[in-house]
């Protein structure tokens, strides 16, 4: 079956042919019987079903004739442009060059006819085959195709199928009308509908167009009519051959249709088939592929820090004498502290590029004595730390400091609570509460707790851990933090490690450089995508593209993927490495449109999400240099690009063959996979040769055994194949010990039948 789109795609094409050049070489449809003519006998005869008639397409006449030389002297591998098996009746449909040249081969004779711009060619070959007697089977009384075994390949479910409509189901007032769908077979959800399939008898055709007004763009399955064939009563074939794309690659489908045959009034016949078994060849289930890093230079995005504002806060801890606001001058800490606060101000003071912008100081005291005094004290206690904090401030530039007013206050008793809790004495601490609880004024909660039997030690000797000066002050640094400096914030401030506080894009890009670690350099890379989000000129939200590679790259390197990282940075409707310049009067602003390298590292993640219809999009993007040729390759291949088979033209045919013999090129189990995946004797045999010097594992025994199941066609047991049978239940025998995975991979694999694993199963061949 060709689908509608599909008819309107070969329309397209045979337009452009008419409209191309006369030397241009064009791909044709060649077709014509191949017939059985043994020596001595004078009327030619279709071969016998167990004889197999290929027929090999190449798009020049001097590639066919290496291949005959090849096939004659029985070694290499030979590659043709298309190729097709003859039917039951000798019958065969081929493309190929217009001057092209063709391959007969037939019981290991071969022969070789030049195109020469014909549209049939039919030939009888003498096969050495005698045909000695004709079995006749009697005619299906209903139509029904046997299921075979679907396809994946790329993002499209592959369906070839046919089934035999018998004699007289069909008439010239009649309509048939088909409407496949595919089913997945594990929700049994219907997941997509497939082009139907409408073909008219000439009467109901003629009739039907009256019925539309002769306007039969009213019936809504006009489009997908047959023009090709008309129905009548004559027994006739009826193809279903078609792709379609599937939501997920790696799920099992199977594809159903409902048929019915109509005449105007009611139905003759209808019924549902199925056409696909819920087994899937997936040729390229086993190929191997890994991508290098598609990196940025750093260097490149290296972004020039900015003016910021930064908040420092801390407590100093000062010993005052007693009921004075004089220092303790026999508490060396006294010294200690004051100096460290005193130096973090003169490195801004004086720092190249800070300035010291706010201030601020509280000064706390503890709740010994009376409330008011205790707060008195604490003010006078902050005028002196203020007045020694100051002093090493030139007055010009602590003019030009805001200074929030002084703030004092006088410890609570529930933070002497707190204390004690820390050190354990939790009894103690409960009955502290207790007494602020009951009192509510601080004198009264001081009178009864220094009446407390444990006061003079437990709780005086924790009260200077109260009286303390906070400070907190405000700056801007217009010079660049060295490394040093980003990393240190990075692991030992709590805010930016938190991430309460973000870094800048250039605080980012040292980091970037630093952590060398993949899990903590992941984290910052998510980070950094996170915060360093901006709005392009057209107000769409947009990451930095550094982080957002790094990311894509970190992520790519565990084998995992987000589609989401990079798309906001890849435009498929432009091509790589371009730069859109915006003019706001002031500056020129660039933006960087599809850097190739982010191009690929999306395409990586196209692949191992298997959205390989996005991914080849972006290989078309990319350009033809040899740092991006294997990627491009695989996603090619991966999206079916590979058979050259049947191409649409002959540049179309060479541009397959380049993906092919690149991917099989890449790897010894690549070569055995994309020879297997062409479904060919010869291939087969290619691939049979290198799986002889290939280590033996249990992927390498499944491969031999598809390829014995394959030669001796172990599809239905029968007394003929029983050895064979047994032997192949032996091979996967052996697999499965050696790796239990493979009975659920040959449970779906459309290259082994429902039959062979029932056979396998029930375990009958074990007694032989």
């Amino acid at each position: 079956m060709r689908s509608f789109i599909q008819t309107l795609a070969l329309c397209a094409a045979m337009m452009y042919m008419a409209s191309a050049p006369v030397m241009a070489q064009q791909i044709s449809i060649v077709s014509g019987k191949v017939l059985n003519l043994p020596e001595g006998e004078k009327k030619a005869r279709p071969f016998p079903v167990t004889e197999k008639v290929y027929v090999f397409a190449f798009n020049t006449v001097a590639a066919a004739r290496d291949a005959l030389k090849q096939l004659e002297g029985g070694g290499g591998t030979m590659m043709s442009d298309a190729d097709a098996v003859a039917g039951p009746d000798g019958y065969y449909e081929i493309r190929v060059a217009e001057n092209g040249a063709l391959i007969f081969r037939v019981a290991m004779k071969s022969e070789l006819l030049e195109v020469n711009y014909k549209q049939t060619i039919d030939l009888s070959i003498d096969g050495g085959i005698a045909l000695d007697e004709v079995e006749v089977v009697a005619e299906s009384k209903r139509p029904q195709p046997k299921p075979v075994a679907g396809k994946i390949v790329g993002n499209k479910l592959i369906v070839d199928n046919s089934v035999t409509i018998p004699n007289n189901y069909g008439a010239a007032n009649r309509r048939l009308i088909m409407q496949p769908y595919v089913l997945d077979c594990t929700t049994e959800d219907t997941v997509r509908y497939i082009d139907p399939t409408v073909i008219d008898g000439v009467e109901y055709g003629l009739t039907q167009d009256r019925r539309m007004a002769y306007n039969m763009k009213n019936d809504i399955l006009a489009p997908f009519i047959n023009q090709r064939r008309a129905l009548n009563e004559e027994r006739f074939d009826l193809i279903v051959k078609d792709s379609v794309p599937v939501p997920d690659p790696r799920r099992i489908y199977s594809v159903l249709t409902k048929v019915i045959i109509a005449d105007y009034t009611h139905p003759t016949y209808q019924d549902e088939w199925k056409l696909t078994t819920c087994k899937i060849k997936r040729p390229l289930q086993f190929l191997e592929f890994s991508f290098p890093d598609f990196a940025l230079d750093p260097n490149k995005y290296k972004e020039t820090p900015r003016r910021e504002r930064r908040n420092t806060a801390g407590n100093i801890s000062l010993t005052f004498l007693v009921g004075k606001a004089q220092l303790d001058p026999e508490d060396p800490n006294n010294e200690l502290q004051m100096n460290k606060l005193k130096n973090n101000l003169l490195e801004i003071i004086n720092g190249e590029g800070t300035t010291l912008k706010e201030f601020k100081i509280t000064g706390i005291s503890s709740p010994e004595g009376r409330y008011a005094s205790n707060l008195a004290l604490a003010k006078e206690r902050t005028n002196f730390a203020l007045q020694q904090i100051t002093s090493v401030i030139p007055a010009e530039k602590w003019k030009r400091v805001y200074k929030h007013p002084t703030e004092t206050r006088v410890a609570t008793w529930d933070e002497v609570a707190d204390l004690l809790e820390q050190d354990s004495l939790l009894n103690e601490a409960e009955e502290i509460r207790a007494v602020t609880k009951k009192f509510k004024n601080p004198d009264a909660q001081f009178a009864t707790i220094s009446r407390l039997p444990y006061y003079a030690t437990t709780i005086k000797e924790r009260l200077p851990r109260l009286r303390t000066v906070q400070y907190e002050y405000k700056h801007e640094i217009f010079r660049e933090l060295n490394p040093d400096e980003i990393l240190d914030r990075y692991q030992n401030d709590p805010n930016y490690r938190e991430g309460k506080k973000q870094f800048t894009r250039y605080e980012y890009w040292h980091l970037f450089q630093m952590v060398k670690d993949p899990k903590e350099a992941e984290k910052i890379f998510r980070r950094a995508y996170k915060e360093t989000m901006a709005y392009d000129l057209k107000g769409k939200e947009k990451p930095w593209i550094l982080a957002a590679n790094n990311l894509a790259i970190a992520l790519l390197r565990r084998d995992t993927f987000d589609i989401e990282v990079l798309k906001p940075l890849v435009d498929i409707t432009r091509k790589v490495n371009l730069v859109d310049r915006f003019n706001d009067g002031i500056s020129v602003i660039e933006t960087e449109v599809n850097p190739e390298v982010v191009v690929a590292n999306q395409l990586a993640m196209y692949i191992r999400a298997y959205n390989f219809d996005d991914a080849s999009i972006l290989a078309g993007l990319l350009p033809d240099t040899e740092r991006f040729q294997m990627i491009k390759a695989f996603a090619n291949c991966l999206g079916g690009y590979y058979d050259y088979r049947g191409a649409a033209n002959v540049k179309e045919s060479e541009e397959r063959k380049k993906v092919f013999q690149l991917v099989k090129s890449s790897s010894p189990m690549n070569n055995i996979v994309m020879c297997m995946a062409m479904e060919t004797d010869l291939y087969n045999r290619e691939a049979e040769k290198i799986l002889k010097e290939m280590p033996v594992n249990a992927l390498t025994k499944y491969l031999k055994l598809v390829l014995f199941i394959r030669a001796n066609k172990l599809y239905e047991w029968s007394y003929d194949n029983a050895l064979a049978f047994d032997e192949a239940c032996k091979m996967l025998d052996e697999i499965i010990k050696m790796e239990t995975k493979y009975h659920k991979i040959a449970e779906n694999d459309g290259e082994i039948s429902k039959e062979f694993m029932e056979y396998f199963d029930q375990g009958d061949w074990k007694l032989y």
